[in-house]
């Protein structure tokens, strides 16, 4: 049987992020080696009003692809590039320090109460965590941390109103990154806010039926759902699942597993793989230190998961993220128990696992309400 051609990834892509002033600025997305920066090149697209725009933009695109040519001919040659902003490698913490003097200057002061509030906050949870770093999983996680916390003066709870504060705090500071091209896109835009203000949020998973209409549907991102598919059947995070090597994948006795270094905690994992799982692999196995999934930036993967479900029929609107949680309860749903399941997602602390029984507990109780409902 003839092999199937092996479709080669692009290490360089262009990407554009669009400006307030209807422009869209120029830059590139640079991943090798499981790594990701980016390269701001200073050009932008103008609207196309006249046919004298038209003839700017051909002339922009064609310099911003000799840069682009470039780059994969000094990749190709083994020439190191680092292109990634040096703020953006600055820590949270050091680059709101910076946020906060720039509002300053602005003459904001105000600006600092709420700031310096956070910082305190922000420095007993994590002050490792570098600016490009941040994700949804990170912003979950601050606001579960603040959840725990009380108010120094009246020894209450945070309010909701005040975690909310701290928590935006993060994301106008990642906004003004975006501003000043540190970054090119807030992966914090895509958190639902108004959950925090609300009653405590209720993580999102997808049921077994949803599960299986997105199984069903095909669509035309697979460099989008199949890495998520692979997560609902896994739980990797997305940080893991794009810096999964083929080396990781250890095969025995007809069976596979992972055995990796998680991103976030620094800790190895050793993941058994469910046939499920093994499917929304590549057919192919490439050399060892080759990504088995090479993923888009977070902005492109919503909008393009967003599409599918629609295409699915899935009245959900969910992030990657979601896929960790979906394996969590499929997991439980499944008999697994409380412990076995935070081995599986990497958990450091039960505790954390223990929101996802939480989530089973409320499924069992609607399936015997739903027993009454029958016989009434």
């Amino acid at each position: 049987m003839a092999r199937t051609k092996k479709t080669e990834s692009v290490p360089v892509r262009i990407r554009f992020k669009e400006l307030k002033n209807g422009c869209k600025s120029i830059y590139l997305d640079i991943y090798v080696d499981g790594k990701r920066s980016y390269e701001f090149l200073k050009l932008s697209l103008v609207p196309e009003t006249s046919p004298e725009a038209r003839a700017q933009n051909e002339h922009t695109l064609k310099a911003a692809n000799a840069i682009k040519a470039q780059r994969i001919l000094d990749l190709a040659n083994k020439k190191p590039i680092s292109v990634m902003n040096e703020k953006a490698k600055m820590t949270l913490v050091d680059w709101i320090k910076e946020y906060e003097q720039i509002k300053v200057k602005q003459g904001k002061k105000s600006v600092s109460d709420h700031t310096q509030s956070c910082l305190a906050r922000l420095t007993k949870y994590n002050t490792k965590i570098k600016v490009h770093e941040v994700d949804l999983e990170f912003i979950e996680g601050f606001i579960a941390f603040l959840e725990t916390q009380k108010n120094r003066r009246t020894k209450e709870p945070l309010s909701k109103k005040t975690i909310a504060l701290y928590a935006g705090t993060v994301l106008w500071a990642l906004n003004l990154a975006v501003e000043m091209e540190i970054i090119p896109t807030n992966p914090l835009q895509c958190f639902d806010w108004k959950s925090i203000k609300g009653d405590k949020k209720t993580r999102a998973y997808l049921t077994i039926e949803e599960l299986g209409k997105l199984k069903n549907t095909s669509y035309r991102r697979e460099d989008i759902t199949k890495p998520f598919l692979f997560s609902c059947f896994s739980g990797l995070r997305i940080s893991d699942v794009r810096s999964l090597k083929w080396k990781n994948l250890i095969e025995e006795d007809g069976k596979a597993h992972l055995e990796l270094i998680q991103k976030k905690t620094g800790k190895t994992l050793y993941l058994p793989l469910s046939r499920q799982a093994r499917e929304f692999m590549p057919e192919h196995r490439d050399d060892g230190d080759k990504n088995i999934f090479i993923i888009p930036d977070l902005h492109t993967v919503g909008r393009h998961l967003r599409l599918w479900a629609k295409d699915a029929g899935v009245a959900k609107d969910f992030t990657f993220h979601v896929s960790r949680h979906t394996f969590a309860t499929l997991t439980l749903t499944m008999g697994a128990d409380i412990y076995t399941t935070a081995e599986l997602m990497g958990h450091s602390d039960v505790e954390t696992t223990q929101v996802y029984g939480k989530i089973i507990d409320t499924k069992k109780i609607s399936a015997v309400y739903m027993i009454d409902r029958l016989f009434d």
